[in-house]
């Protein structure tokens, strides 16, 4: 009786173990990316790597930096917590897809996210990648592309709220500044050059209306490129023909080391502006002589603080249509409210000169 009951037991074991539900494959997502491919995702994703500087901040507005576990290079490490441990995998020279392959895959993350830009190397670093890990790429700073990316990203990682609480804002600031500006006729456009080198400050380097976003960023923000037709999209420009052009203003957002961040002296980028506005190719313009030389950090064109590129870019091209706007106010909302900077620190930030 006890052997025939034992086989019983074992029978019974064996047939509801064999009913038991397998455990169930863990969930994907798939989205089209920046590029038109389609990507698909495993979830949940814990463990994060980014390329592009850009996607850091956009890393800090969807709460995602505690999954991070490989970043490309950064620009302002007062913005993001404990940032020197986590590896970067970027390499010299700088950009998205120039990455340490080896060190990336000992990290064994669960998606590689980066940026969309015209530059070589995407397929090589995806040749190398991708049957390890999904490689997603994302657009998150133009007018035209971030509500989207935003809300590819949301979806990819789970944070769909987050992400429209942030595009919301920044939709309506680009309204308001929108509306005011498609008024403007012709003439009544800002001239502007911008300056945005990555050697020393004689150099007299910049991009054309040919670059992501700028023709975009004319229409926003009411301006005129004075290099809109220059042959590269980037490069540097003949001195005898920028001297002969009508620059009514100079954004100058030069790579300033030391200039940019939380807790910088003031006296850097000073110092850096009038060596700017002391330079023969500048000196006698507009610009120069009426002070309207502003000092702006990189990363904020580029990046999904694009909105307060856009507020401050708004004010200087046209103070008396903008008066009731506080690029500053602007400025200190995005830090606080979505970059996680404590009020106080956001006070000291210095990202623009002069105020």
């Amino acid at each position: 009786m006890k052997y025939h009951l034992s086989i019983f037991m074992v029978l019974s074991v064996v047939l509801l173990t064999g009913l038991q539900p397998r455990p169930a494959l863990a969930a994907s997502v798939t989205v089209t990316d920046a590029m038109g491919r389609r990507v698909t995702v495993r979830q949940p994703v814990e463990r994060l790597a980014f390329s592009g500087t850009c996607l850091g901040e956009a890393m800090l507005i969807l709460d995602l930096w505690d999954r991070v576990k490989a970043r490309g290079h950064m620009i302002h490490p007062g913005c993001y917590p404990n940032i020197d441990k986590v590896p970067a995998i970027a390499v010299d020279p700088p950009g998205p897809y120039n990455i340490n392959y080896e060190k990336l895959l000992e990290l064994d993350v669960d998606a590689l996210v980066t940026i969309k830009v015209p530059f070589k190397g995407f397929k090589r670093m995806s040749d190398k990648l991708k049957s390890r890990f999904p490689i997603l790429v994302l657009e998150m700073f133009g007018p035209k592309t971030y509500e989207f990316n935003f809300a590819v990203m949301g979806r990819i990682f789970g944070m769909e709220e987050k992400a429209k609480e942030y595009t919301d804002w920044a939709g309506e600031i680009i309204q308001n500044i929108s509306l005011r500006t498609a008024k403007l006729t012709p003439d009544r456009k800002t001239r502007y050059f911008m300056k945005w080198r990555f050697g020393c400050v004689e150099d007299v380097t910049t991009i054309s209306d040919g670059f992501t976003g700028i023709a975009d960023l004319n229409r926003i923000i009411g301006g005129i490129n004075v290099a809109a037709k220059v042959p590269r999209m980037w490069g540097a420009v003949d001195p005898e023909w920028l001297m002969q052009q009508h620059i009514d203003v100079i954004v100058c957002q030069d790579r300033v080391h030391k200039g940019y961040g939380i807790a910088v002296d003031p006296a850097v980028l000073a110092g850096y502006r009038k060596e700017v506005m002391a330079l023969p190719v500048f000196a006698a313009s507009d610009a120069a002589s009426n002070d309207r030389v502003h000092m702006i950090s990189p990363q904020y064109m580029f990046a999904p603080g694009f909105v307060v590129y856009l507020a401050y870019l708004a004010k200087w091209f046209h103070p008396d249509l903008f008066k009731d706007l506080d690029p500053d106010a602007v400025h200190r909302e995005y830090l606080t409210r979505f970059i996680g900077v404590p009020s106080e620190m956001a006070r000291k930030a210095l990202f623009v000169y002069p105020r």
